[in-house]
């Protein structure tokens, strides 16, 4: 497997969790969608999630479901207004950062 591309994928999943049970949940339902809503087309999210071996079952598993949407014919991934995520998925989140932080501390000392 691509060690570089588990990293951005990692940290890209990391950043979206953080927003949807963050900024996903503040403010009115208009404002806060955008952050609860990923577009699986969107090249970067193509790239980083929908193509990258177990990411998109993890998103899942974290409380995002997936949903096409009537209006554009897309599928999103979305995460439900009102929810928080599981007891577990703060304590996921800083793994998550941590493994990224191990990680590329690894990859910058190899490349000395």
């Amino acid at each position: 497997y691509d060690h570089a591309a588990v990293l951005k994928s990692l940290s890209i999943m990391r950043k979206l969790i953080n927003n949807a049970i963050t900024k996903g949940q503040q403010g009115n339902d208009e404002t806060s969608s955008k952050f609860r809503r990923v577009r699986l087309t969107n090249p970067k999210i193509k790239e980083t999630i929908a193509d990258v071996n177990g990411a998109l079952e993890l998103m899942m598993c974290t409380g995002f479901v997936l949903s096409e949407s009537d209006a554009d014919g897309e599928t999103y991934l979305v995460f439900p207004p009102g929810e928080k995520g599981s007891s577990w998925l703060s304590s996921a989140l800083s793994m998550m950062e941590s493994y990224e932080n191990d990680s590329g501390n690894e990859i910058k000392s190899s490349r000395v």
